[in-house]
């Protein structure tokens, strides 16, 4: 749905630089891993190891990007998008930070886990911001932010090869987190305007959202007949009387002038004879009962003669007067009773070696019990109650445990609503899981055909040089951006039609990969890389919306996380799969052989489903005599 352009929703300029510029650094961890992967072999690394970092990250990515969304939410602000980014950033320094100093064996487990989790906690504070900031734009923003990524991927490979031959492979993480840090600048410009007021309906979670648009005032001085249910000031309500209620009253023109600058409040109009006799819903509304009083005379005074009121009168004030006069006798008995104690303790306070203090300790158990104890004064008795308070925290249950408890619950409680709740939702919809697939061909292009497309170039006979394996990803990079430059026109497209476009990338990346698998020559590499830098921009550009348009737009909020979750858990599993031909010979070519067979199979699947939607929207709405409508 789309919206008026309000004011202060403009370009933001700096807010868009400083977007653009962390997607640039930020993605590059994981698109340029392929240098990295590269030395590593160089330094008998084996290749499956390497290949776990960029799984280990998508993986990480994918199982806290929900929380990290929800975080986003909860926390976000003028303030807290900064902070929560800002944090994702230093964890993103620290691992790269640690990789320097710990052995090369470990630092692809450390790269893909504190890497991954950095990254998806600031993703989701760009997300965000983008979302806050920007409403009719927000398709084009994103396609702006996947033209960093992809300037990104073609500049980085350089970069990090460069820091190596002049650092050395360890030292150059040093200066890498150094250059990461750099991005905190960017991240102090994502401000969020709270002026900004939006609809109820344009949310990310709009199905939540509107089930509270009913409990609101928003234009109330132009409606006073809306559907909504309007909210009344308890402060005029009169709780003694409903005849007096002043919530159905308009003020006179003199008591307008006391209420100028109160707070508008609702007046609705005084309810017609029909609707005393009914509620909102429809439902007839019983007769009013009296209510019965405390003191049964109450109700007998109605019905008897005035003189006998007159006498009840005078029985209950007779009945008061001997009751004031009993209180006098029992307080004249308390006051004659009263001792001095102040006196006798004066004098007796010598006598004792000792004061007494009763304490009272409560347990926090659900069965309470009250332990009650003395304490002297003497250095005896405080030793023995420190001893029998240290046994109390030993044997008794005390906060911290029970607090410990509690998070525990919670915690439960929370990967339930998060991970299970949603995914056993998500597997019954059987439109799941060509989603699911589509998402996999994504994360799988990212992690496998991407990362390993260096690796190929040092197989290939005559040898690829480093800087030329660079040339070809930043070739990838430029295809990339040469299909971005589309966006404009995919922006005004019809959510119905990106199915088509995200087709045409799985083809063109199904058939780059088999050229890759095929490649013996730089000319052949070459080649694939244009062609597969055409096919991921397609897919990683509209493989959302189309997963959106094919679930609707009521599902999608269900099995998103669910989507991300799955797909990247389906990702780890395949690459555990082919870890072990990937150090074979001719292993990297079989790897990309059976991601292009794997692609294939997906391609076939969303083709039929393509065919379907085409029946279903074009050629029968011929048949019927509509006319055809792109």
């Amino acid at each position: 749905m789309e919206f008026e352009q309000r004011q202060g929703t403009s370009w933001r300029w700096p807010l868009l630089i400083s977007v653009v510029f962390l997607n640039i650094c930020l993605s590059s961890p994981v698109l340029s891993y392929g240098v990295f992967l590269v030395h590593l072999s160089e330094l008998n690394i084996p290749t499956w190891l390497g290949l776990a970092a960029p799984t280990l990250y998508i993986l990480t990515y994918g199982l806290t990007q929900c929380w990290c969304r929800e975080a986003a939410d909860s926390w976000g602000g003028t303030i807290g998008y900064r902070v929560l980014a800002a944090v994702g950033l230093v964890i993103v320094v620290v691992s790269l930070l640690i990789c320097a100093f710990i052995p090369l064996h470990i630092q692809p487990f450390v790269y893909g886990i504190l890497g991954g989790l950095g990254s998806s906690l600031l993703s989701a504070q760009v997300d965000a911001v983008l979302f806050d900031t920007y409403d009719t734009r927000l398709a084009l923003i994103r396609g702006l932010c996947f033209a960093g990524q992809a300037v990104g991927q073609a500049l980085f490979p350089h970069i990090i090869t460069a820091l190596i031959d002049y650092y050395g492979y360890s030292n150059s993480f040093i200066v890498f987190a150094a250059l990461m840090l750099q991005t905190l600048p960017a991240i102090l410009l994502m401000r969020v305007d709270d002026s900004i007021r939006r609809p109820v309906s344009f949310s990310r979670y709009s199905d939540l959202a509107k089930t509270y648009a009913i409990f609101s005032n928003d234009n109330i001085e132009n409606n006073y007949y809306a559907t909504e249910l309007q909210l009344h000031d308890l402060g005029k309500k009169c709780w003694k009387s409903p005849s007096d209620d002043n919530l159905h009253r308009e003020f006179d023109s003199k008591d307008e002038a006391s209420y100028d600058n109160e707070i508008v409040t609702t007046i609705t109009p005084p309810p017609s004879p029909e609707e005393k006799r009914r509620n909102i819903f429809g439902v007839e509304i019983l007769p009013e009962i009296p209510e019965e009083s405390e003191e049964s005379d109450d109700d007998e005074d109605r019905f008897v003669t005035d003189k006998d009121k007159s006498r009840n009168k005078i029985k209950r004030l007779s009945v008061a007067i001997k009751r004031l006069s009993t209180l006098g006798d029992s307080l004249d008995d308390c006051i004659s009773k009263q001792i001095r104690r102040d006196s006798h303790h004066s004098v007796n306070s010598d006598n004792k070696e000792y004061s007494e203090v009763e304490v009272t300790y409560d347990n926090i158990s659900p069965v309470t019990d009250i332990q009650r104890e003395k304490i002297f004064n003497s250095f005896s008795f405080r030793c023995q109650s420190a001893y029998a308070s240290m046994r109390r925290r030993i044997w008794m249950p005390s906060y911290r445990v029970y607090s410990i408890r509690r998070r525990l619950v919670y915690f439960m409680y929370n990967v339930n609503d998060t991970f299970v709740k949603p995914l056993t939702r998500s597997l019954s919809c059987w439109r799941f899981y060509p989603s699911l697939l589509l998402a996999f061909s994504k994360l799988s292009l990212t992690a496998i055909s991407l990362v390993l497309l260096p690796m190929i170039g040092t197989q290939t006979h005559p040898k690829i040089s480093t800087s030329d394996s660079n040339f070809l990803l930043s070739l990838y990079g430029f295809t990339w951006i040469c299909f971005l430059l589309s966006m404009p026109w995919l922006a005004t497209t019809p959510k119905r039609n990106y199915q088509y476009i995200a087709l045409i990338g799985l083809i063109v990346s199904t058939a780059a990969c088999f050229v890759l698998a095929e490649a013996t020559s730089h000319d052949t590499i070459s080649i694939g890389c244009v062609v597969a830098g055409f096919g991921y921009g397609a897919i990683s550009t509209c493989w959302e919306t189309t997963v959106q348009d094919y679930v609707g737009a009521r599902k999608w909020s269900k099995i998103h996380s669910p989507l991300e979750t799955l797909s990247s858990c389906v990702l780890t599993v395949f690459v555990i799969g082919i870890s072990f031909i990937v150090d074979q010979k001719d292993g990297l070519q079989k790897t990309i052989f059976i991601l292009a067979s794997v692609l294939g199979i997906i391609t076939v699947l969303w083709a039929v489903i393509a065919a379907i939607a085409i029946y279903v929207t074009k050629l029968r709405s011929i048949r019927l005599g509509r006319r055809w409508i792109f």
